[in-house]
């Protein structure tokens, strides 16, 4: 904008110059003659200057300079205005170490402002092109191999797909693993999947492949990520009653992990009270119960079936909860329930939580004179986040390795004192995290190993447990691994764990091992179904 009001400035002022100079210069020329003579000098043909006259004046000196800059300059920007799609297409397939962000929704807008505001390079394919002129612009189709290569995806850090379609973007992240590129430079590919249940089977699938593809990829559900970051941000720390009005697909994903978080960081207290609402809450926590048992032994609900409608209704709700969660798929509904329902603001600052999908289209005043009691919390602008994305399955089966190790020790009296691992993932040494992580990548060729697969957590009745026989033989595959590990890191076997000197008295055979280091290997087998329980998923075989 600056620059184009200059231009019009030295435009004008070239002009205006150019009529009093040539005024004093041709004392005898008609108006209109002065008029034609100015405009001129801005196609280089000034007529006039051919004749011996007087002098040239200071106005015309600097007139016939600065109008025919003015040209050049409108020059140089019409060919770049003409030239500029040709151009970013050009940039956009040489672009190197980028993010490739596919589609134009919700998620896509908040990813491509999120990177471009950490200073990554970001090209969009989509339809139009992003109102950001630093978003580079790819028109077609994402599942279009030339499509990808020009956007630069063999040479991009990570790619989104995120059009409003599964399928869809099943499809883009496996065209993008087709597509030749250097083993030294991997592509991280992650698919938007709009149901949970979906999502945690593709990464189930994921984590079954025991060749490395070429390629990490891995899904995301928007409301998974957004009820977790609800829940690590303000988590409930006291058996206080909760109570989840709207049973959408974020309200069950938020009733579900409630469950999983309170069965993780305070099962000493008991069951968390939690009352549902819904016009089929009944039936709806009946079918979630049957498919995730972590309901029944880590909450204790009650259903109620009520219109979104009757809820504001005088003495219809039960005593006001100390936290609410309204979670109707449509934000606006979910205010007007928030707002007409006196009885949910007696619960303090922030008990009332009112799920929405962009805190941009939200008037916050509309929350003043409750003394902070409501709170909106925005799931697009919670689930768009990079690193929450790039947290994959490898990583949330570490940390559930690690939380179940936590919940073990301590129930056993340990102090992190003495073991200092037994601290929250967060403050975990890097080298215990990518031991956990190491554990975690090895899950799916251990379950292949014996005619298992790793599935969402759906049908607890199911059941699973090891044999006799798999316990043993994965034990030892377990040692192999870490033995493998712990060399790589330079340690060797010795009498004395040291770890000054990086020695160990386990690195070696299995058949050489004490009874006690044995059994720790077969304790981590028989771990293995609860852990991954702890992540929502379930171990089934398949022969």
């Amino acid at each position: 904008m600056a620059l184009r009001l200059s231009f019009a400035v030295l435009v004008v002022t070239s002009f205006v110059l150019g009529l009093v100079g040539f005024g004093a210069y041709l004392p005898q020329a008609s108006a209109f003659d002065l008029v034609y003579y100015s405009l001129q000098l801005f196609v280089l043909d000034p007529a006039p200057f051919d004749v011996d006259h007087a002098p040239l004046g200071w106005t015309l000196e600097v007139a016939r300079f600065t109008a025919p800059a003015a040209t050049i300059y409108a020059l140089v920007a019409g060919l770049l205005l003409l030239f500029s799609t040709e151009i970013r297409r050009l940039r956009a397939r040489r672009s190197r170490g980028h993010a490739v962000v596919c589609g134009t929704g919700p998620i896509a807008a908040v990813l491509t402002n999120r990177l471009r505001t950490a200073g990554r390079g970001v090209v969009q394919i989509a339809p139009t092109p992003n109102a950001d002129r630093g978003v580079l612009h790819v028109e077609g189709d994402p599942r279009d191999p030339s499509v990808l290569r020009a956007a630069g995806v063999e040479r991009a850090a990570v790619l989104y797909a995120c059009e409003s379609d599964s399928a869809t973007n099943t499809a883009i992240a496996l065209a993008a693993h087709a597509l030749p590129r250097p083993r030294t430079r991997p592509l991280a590919a992650y698919g938007l999947i709009a149901d949970p249940d979906m999502c945690a089977a593709l990464r189930a699938r994921r984590l079954g492949l025991t060749r490395p593809t070429g390629l990490h990829l891995d899904f995301f559900n928007p409301d998974t990520l957004a009820a977790r970051v609800l829940l690590h941000n303000d988590p409930p720390t006291t058996a206080d009653p909760v109570m989840v009005i709207g049973l959408g697909t974020f309200g069950r994903t938020l009733l579900l992990e409630l469950a999983r978080h309170w069965r993780l960081h305070a099962p000493e207290l008991g069951p968390l009270p939690i009352t549902v609402v819904d016009a089929a809450a009944t039936s709806t926590v009946t079918a979630l119960c049957a498919r995730h048992d972590q309901l029944l032994t880590a909450c204790d609900l009650e259903a109620i079936d009520l219109e979104p409608e009757q809820v504001s209704l005088p003495e219809v709700l039960p005593q006001p909860s100390r936290r609410v969660y309204v979670c109707y798929p449509d934000q606006d509904l979910a205010l007007k329930v928030a707002l007409t329902s006196p009885r949910l603001w007696g619960g303090g600052p922030g008990s009332l939580v009112v799920r929405v999908d962009h805190a941009a289209a939200f008037d916050s005043s509309l929350l003043e004179g409750l003394d902070g009691a409501l709170r909106v919390f925005p799931v697009t602008d919670a689930a768009g986040d990079p690193a929450l994305i790039a947290e994959d399955l490898v990583e949330t089966l570490a940390k559930a390795a690690h939380n179940h190790y936590l919940a073990d020790q301590r129930a056993r009296g340990g102090r992190t004192a003495v073991n200092p691992s037994l601290v929250p993932w967060e403050e975990l040494a890097e080298d215990k995290r990518e031991s956990n992580r190491l554990l975690a990548e090895d899950v799916g060729r251990k379950l292949k190993e014996v005619g298992c697969a790793l599935g969402p957590r759906v049908d607890p009745d199911l059941g699973f447990a090891f044999t006799k026989e798999e316990i043993e033989l994965l034990a030892e595959m377990e040692h192999v691994r870490w033995v493998r590990m712990m060399m790589t890191r330079g340690w060797s076997h010795g009498p004395l764990r040291d770890d000054e000197k990086k020695t160990h008295p386990d690195i070696g055979d299995w058949s050489t091992l004490s009874a006690a280091a044995q059994e720790k290997d077969r304790d981590t087998v028989r771990n293995l179904p609860r852990i991954l329980a702890l992540a929502g998923f379930q171990v089934v075989r398949t022969r």
